[in-house]
């Protein structure tokens, strides 16, 4: 299952994508976590030491994915090394045995853009479907709609719009449901979060159904979540039976029991892999 986190700055996707990893690998999934966001804080969000994150690389085109040509001279990008490789080389295995990538990454200042590196993201999340149908992968997209007018979630099966009860978030929800439609996702769902009131839940769903999106999830405001982000600690460690987590459980078996790729229910974290 490769899933995509979308919304706009603050809304909670970091800490949504973060805690869904987990909660997926505690269930026994291998899962791995794609930061694409070029101001990387997923990492923080796992709780991955410090040290760990520092120790972190973006992954590079170069040495790692390789062009080739397909059926109709369409160039795709491939993986030239193993993936358990990748990630003992440029990344980390996180609490619960989470695969933690850095994928994208700022130049410098006054160096240009980085749209090769979205070219590379959304060949490696493809990679992963076709070599590895049965992981989890989490992609963790920037704070913008960019990433959809590049195409870089292109190869999710999910992508979860998180959203806040106030117009801003929900204009950008208005936005992104649309592109997402023009790239071929096969599923677009809608994430409440930081939902105070009946009128937040009916003011998210009806905007909802009015681009046709399913909302998935009404996750709670939630004292917990600010608190964790305050004191650099992952939500999941911090307030485990927080009403968020809970509404963030629930959402993971949403997804599991409609998944695209059946996935197993009780399935076997496989050892190291060879591709």
């Amino acid at each position: 299952m490769r899933i995509g986190v979308a919304g706009k700055g603050g809304v909670g996707k970091t800490t949504i994508a973060a805690t869904m990893a987990r909660l997926f690998a505690r269930r026994g999934y291998r899962v791995n976590a794609l930061d694409g966001d070029p101001n990387p804080n997923f990492a923080a969000a796992l709780g991955l030491p410090e040290a760990e994150i520092e120790r972190l690389t973006r992954v590079p085109r170069e040495g790692v994915m390789e062009e080739r040509m397909g059926p109709g001279d369409e160039a795709s990008l491939h993986l030239t090394r193993p993936f358990d490789e990748v990630v003992e080389t440029f990344g980390a295995v996180g609490p619960d045995g989470v695969r933690m990538l850095t994928m994208t990454g700022l130049l410098g200042a006054g160096q240009g853009c980085i749209c090769g590196q979205h070219g590379m993201v959304r060949g490696f999340v493809d990679e992963l479907g076709a070599l590895r149908p049965e992981d989890v992968t989490i992609l963790d997209t920037e704070a913008s709609i960019e990433h959809l007018s590049r195409g870089t979630v292109k190869s999710v099966e999910t992508l979860l719009v998180v959203v806040e009860p106030y117009f801003r978030a929900l204009q950008t929800l208005g936005r992104t449901v649309p592109l997402a439609r023009e790239l071929g996702i096969p599923n677009v769902y809608t994430v409440a979060n930081k939902v105070r009131s009946t009128w937040d839940e009916a003011t998210i769903r009806d905007y909802s159904n009015r681009l046709g999106a399913e909302v998935l999830a009404f996750i709670p405001y939630d004292d917990a979540a600010a608190d964790a982000d305050r004191h650099n600690q992952a939500l999941i460690d911090a307030a485990p039976d927080s009403p968020t987590v809970a509404a963030i459980e629930e959402m993971v078996g949403t997804l599991i029991g409609s998944a695209p790729r059946r996935l197993p229910d009780r399935p076997t974290v496989a050892a190291a892999s060879t591709i």
